[in-house]
């Protein structure tokens, strides 16, 4: 169920900036739209503001207080979506300052800019051309490393070493010789000697036989991104004068036809006008006369790709209702 609230800023840039942020939150740009007293000639852009105004409060003084504030230099930024989204957008931009208040319920569509001029001014019709730009940047990432581990492990170790060692003996041997004068031979006496030995004895002494750095280096290298941008391409069509005809009969059709579509997740009718063009060419074109559609749909395939690649299936369901609506009106004629 689509909803659609607006908000008011104190400038354009402001506004911009909120329909930025919109943007970035998955708003898509078809759902947002911005006025602003600077929209065109000061006449034009009154009469596209009081349509817009009309639409959004009916008979309400709110279009007038709104109306005042574009003269003051403000903008108004207004989102349709659904309830889900509708409350995000009304946060989102309250966290701008914005001051949020209008809102129109379910059962209509918000006119997009380039209708609501068309049908104020009747000269024109605006078709936006979006160009992505490549933005590339940089961000570290983790490439692997090494970790440095620090423990202590045993090995065992020999070595040789004299060591000298001291033994007493007691010798006995007989003799037989006189006694000398002065002898004292039988003065007590003692006599002591002492064993020495020597024994290893083991001592460490650490010394740093190596040192292992760890530290890191930086360099440069250029890479060469490549990628794919979109660009919104527009291919200008001349209708036969039939197909013109058929088309501005039925144009009213093909607007019903796209907002009932539009409410189960198809395109808005700004963005298959083109579609429904050319259906109306293959059924005003004689060649394609007394076949069905099973019978020109190959080749209808082949010349819409060859103009908007990979974009049939996209289109098909537009492209086919208005062949149908041509061609059902080509036969009552007949």
């Amino acid at each position: 169920m689509a909803r659609t609230i607006v908000a008011m800023f104190d400038s354009r840039s402001d506004a911009e900036r909120a329909a930025e942020i919109l943007a970035d939150e998955g708003f898509e740009r078809r759902q947002i739209d911005i006025r602003s007293a600077a929209a065109g000639t000061e006449s034009r852009a009154q009469d596209e503001h009081t349509s817009w105004w009309e639409w959004l409060f009916g008979e309400s003084d709110d279009r007038t207080y709104y109306n005042e504030s574009l003269q003051r230099g403000g903008a108004v930024l207004s989102v349709t979506a659904d309830d889900v989204q509708i409350e995000r957008a009304r946060e989102l931009l309250e966290a701008q300052g914005a001051d949020v208040e209008a809102q129109r319920g379910a059962g209509t569509s918000a006119p997009s800019t380039a209708t609501a001029t068309a049908s104020a001014a009747g000269e024109e019709d605006v078709i936006p051309v979006v160009e992505e730009r490549l933005k590339v940047g940089k961000r570290p990432v983790a490439r692997g490393g090494v970790r440095v581990y620090s423990h202590t492990v045993e090995r065992p170790v020999e070595e040789d070493v004299r060591l000298r060692e001291e033994r007493v003996h007691v010798d006995r041997r007989p003799t037989d010789r006189p006694v000398q004068a002065g002898d004292d031979v039988f003065r007590d006496r003692t006599v002591e000697l002492t064993e020495s030995a020597e024994e290893a004895v083991v001592a460490k002494e650490a010394r740093v036989v190596e040192e292992v750095f760890v530290g890191k280096e930086q360099d440069e290298r250029v890479e060469h991104v490549r990628d794919t941008v979109r660009r919104t391409q527009v291919d200008v069509e001349n209708l036969s004068e039939p197909a013109k005809q058929a088309f501005r009969r039925h144009e009213q059709d093909f607007q019903q036809h796209a907002r009932a579509n539009a409410q189960h997740g198809g395109l808005a009718y700004e963005d298959c006008q083109s579609a429904y063009g050319y259906g109306c060419e293959l059924g005003s074109d004689a060649r394609h006369a007394g076949r069905d559609w099973s019978g020109i749909e190959p080749e209808a395939r082949r010349d819409w790709e060859s103009r908007n690649p990979g974009t049939w299936d996209q289109f098909k369901e537009p492209i086919r209702y208005s062949w149908d609506k041509t061609r059902g009106e080509q036969r009552r004629a007949a």
